[in-house]
Order: structure tokens, then C-alpha cells, then sequence
């Protein structure tokens, strides 16, 4: 991932994941009980894609970048998949 690309793939990853955790944000507000968990892992989901793309950033090889895209791509579906909130819900839940 060169240049380019490395920033377009990151941005569309951006994309989704902002049009996801609007949806859960939507679907949580709506509901009849609002769950603080769910905002924590919408909330944290951009923290950690800060993160992820901070890291692919520092790195210059193409394969590094490349493995750590995969990686973050992986680790914010699950994040997203419910993750977050089960990480929030053992700890303060």
C-alpha cells in the first residue's frame, strides 16, 4: 500500500465505520433503554482507528502497512461486532 492507496483504504474504512456507529448511535437513541456501552464502543471504535492508521502511517514498508491494515480491519469488525460493548459491559458493567 503506497502512498495513495494507503490513505483512500483507510479513509473508506473511515466512511464505514462512521456510517455504522451513526446507525448504532440512531438505533441506541431510540431504543427504550439507552445503553452506555454501546456509545462507549462507537466512541472508542474512531480512537482505535486513530490508532491503527497512526501505525500504519509510521510504518514506510508496504508490507507492513499492508499487514497492519488487515490487522486493523479485524480488530475494529469485531470492536463494531460487539466487542466493545462486552469489553465495557465485564469491566464497568
Amino acid at each position: 500500500m503506497k502512498g495513495k492507496w494507503f490513505h483512500v483504504l483507510n479513509i473508506i474504512v473511515l466512511i464505514i465505520i462512521s456510517v455504522v456507529g451513526v446507525l448504532g448511535w440512531f438505533g441506541n437513541a431510540m431504543s427504550q433503554v439507552t445503553y452506555p456501552s454501546i456509545n462507549f464502543a462507537i466512541g472508542m471504535t474512531f480512537v482505535w482507528w486513530g490508532i491503527f492508521y497512526w501505525i500504519q502511517y509510521s510504518k514506510k514498508d508496504t508490507a507492513w502497512r499492508t499487514v497492519w491494515f488487515l490487522i486493523s480491519f479485524g480488530a475494529l469488525f469485531y470492536w463494531m461486532a460487539g466487542g466493545g460493548a462486552s469489553l465495557y459491559n465485564l469491566f464497568l458493567g
